[in-house]
């Protein structure tokens, strides 16, 4: 039986993004298991968050700072903006663990390659080039970094920022919509993009009238969103918490040379072929360009995929996500002019194989960076973590080192130290309802100070000690 030419493209493009969630959350999992998650502090406070909502009394002891402002202790008290956790709490009701969050990362964030087919076939009419256009898309060097690290709401806006795109370019209201409120449903620097969504020129010519209309509607929403969430931070974190934000921007910056020298690293092995299939949509590269910028002058660099601060990856998302929707519309525009012509589909197939070449050459360059990562626990202390942990009462309050806290988080108690606001009241002291650490070897001090205060060392291993007291 034949099957048409539309339900196979889209089959495929299901298949496709079905099979690398499968594999991706896999991943997740196992790295969940083998306690080699991005940074497992940060999950312990999205699972915290989550669960104090759900199954506690919405009081936080997970608490990531910032320049700005440091969450919590109310779950309600946020340094940052993202209405799509509370899109998440019906589903963590329903299945209370650090692992749904897992999944629901990988699911959404595969939401791109249906989001890449469709915006390549608007822009280019054909269901080959958007098929082929998806064969790119899965082997970009930063694409699947992104991928393992975590639940990050930042990494989630991907998909949303590729229908945006295609709904500004065809002028179709509703999917642009939906893929804006998407963008600015999961972080608040996805409004600056919206607002330069106005400055990308229609797929098709219009009137000055319409061209003006959605140029200012567009506009608008990202600066509102913008002006939102420096109110938000003014009442709820703190009246110069606005300026501080603001003021993370503008301060010291490496030099012209180091960051000419970053952003080389970052186009040739993190970028690939995404940014030179970008001049070919002009405006688009343009809007991508101080994202870029922003990145490699502070923000990122492509060393940080070698140690722990690979997790810092969710910094590229805006680059990656900007660079790569002009690369596909840029992408289609080359189609369009090679149809027809002579030889023409020879020359799209050679500039897609140049471009796969340097994407696989980049994730090569990328997959060499993260193998040195250390593993943060030894694989001898894994399962017995695990073992111990099960022994933890729901009551209990925990000190554990970073590395262990993510599946300690389901609590109401759980801290960690070498941060002061992350550290017990009267740390190293501590008070009579912890009856739990997990301690991460080496330490900054001897356990010994926690075993006069009643604790025994119940497991000692290569880079765990777990101590409890009666």
């Amino acid at each position: 039986m034949r099957i048409d030419g539309r339900i196979g493209s889209w089959l495929v493009v299901a298949g496709l993004t079905a099979g690398l969630t499968a594999v991706t959350t896999v991943q997740a999992l196992r790295s969940y298991h083998d306690l080699r998650t991005g940074w497992s502090w940060d999950l312990a406070y999205y699972n915290q968050w989550y669960w104090s909502i759900t199954q506690g009394d919405a009081v936080l002891s997970v608490r990531p700072i910032a320049s700005y402002g440091t969450e919590g202790p109310s779950a309600w008290k946020s340094n940052y903006l993202s209405p799509a956790r509370y899109l998440i709490l019906p589903i963590y009701a329903a299945f209370p663990d650090p692992r749904t969050l897992l999944v629901i990362q990988n699911i959404v964030y595969w939401w791109l390659i249906p989001a890449a087919f469709t915006l390549v076939l608007s822009e280019s009419g054909s269901r080959r080039v958007a098929l082929s256009a998806v064969g790119l898309v899965v082997i970009a060097p930063l694409i699947w970094p992104l991928a393992w690290n975590d639940f990050r709401e930042l990494s989630m806006g991907v998909p949303f920022v590729f229908w945006a795109y295609q709904g500004a370019r065809s002028r179709r209201a509703g999917l642009a919509t939906a893929g804006i409120a998407g963008m600015l449903a999961c972080r608040q620097e996805f409004a600056v993009m919206v607002a330069a969504l106005a400055f990308l020129p229609p797929r098709e010519d219009e009137d000055v009238g319409r061209k003006a209309t959605w140029r200012l509607v567009l506009f608008d929403v990202g600066l509102g969103w913008i002006l939102v969430f420096l109110l938000y931070l003014y009442w709820v974190v703190g009246r110069y918490a606005p300026m501080q934000y603001v003021g993370q921007f503008t301060g010291a910056k490496p030099t012209l040379a180091q960051t000419w020298e970053t952003m080389w690293w970052v186009l040739r092995d993190g970028l690939g072929p995404w940014w030179v299939l970008a001049l070919l949509s002009p405006v688009a590269a343009l809007l991508s360009a101080p994202w870029v910028w922003s990145l490699c002058s502070g923000q990122w660099a492509m060393r940080f995929l070698f140690g722990t601060a690979w997790h810092h990856v969710r910094y590229v998302v805006p680059s990656v996500a900007t660079t790569m929707a002009a690369g596909l519309i840029g992408y289609s525009r080359l189609a369009i002019w090679l149809r027809g012509r002579r030889g023409g589909a020879l020359i799209l197939a050679a500039v897609w194989l140049a471009a796969a070449g340097w994407s696989a050459f980049g994730a090569r360059e990328v997959q060499k960076r993260m193998a040195h990562i250390p593993r943060p626990v030894d694989a001898a202390d894994v399962e017995p973590f695990w073992s111990w942990a099960a022994q933890v009462g729901p009551d209990d309050a925990v000190l554990a080192s970073y590395e262990f806290t993510a599946p300690l988080s389901s609590r109401k108690s759980l801290y960690s130290h070498v941060l002061p606001v992350n550290e017990p009241k009267g740390y190293p002291n501590l008070a009579p309802e912890f009856r739990w650490i997990f301690w991460k070897l080496p330490g900054r001090m001897d356990v010994g100070v926690f075993e006069d205060q009643g604790f025994d060392v119940a497991y000692r291993g290569p880079s765990l000690v777990v101590l409890r007291r009666p």
